[in-house]
């Protein structure tokens, strides 16, 4: 963290703030700090190409990495009939 700092006013669901708090107690932490983390990884992210390597990766992307794998090669333009009959046809019994 650098010695000069801003200040930035949010505008927070009284909620998202309590779990907030709690999550930056539990961690040791202060919401300002995970704010700043958040705010760096997310500009980080765009300044510079998407490492390939899932170590690198957020936690919370990193935990998606490899979900669908088991689907092996998929079809997009059988899964979009698939949808679009869902949507339009099974709902209307035409199915």
């Amino acid at each position: 963290m650098s010695t000069r700092q801003s200040k930035l006013t949010l505008v927070v669901d009284p909620s998202v703030v309590r779990r907030a708090k709690s999550y930056a107690s539990a961690h040791q932490t202060s919401v300002s700090s995970l704010v700043e983390s958040y705010l760096k990884n997310l500009t980080a992210e765009e300044a510079q190409d998407i490492s390939t390597d899932p170590n690198s990766w957020p936690p919370t992307t990193r935990s998606l990495y490899g979900a669908l794998a088991h689907l092996g090669d998929v079809d997009t333009d059988e899964l979009k009939r698939r949808y679009l009959h869902d949507k339009y046809l099974h709902d209307q019994g035409l199915s």
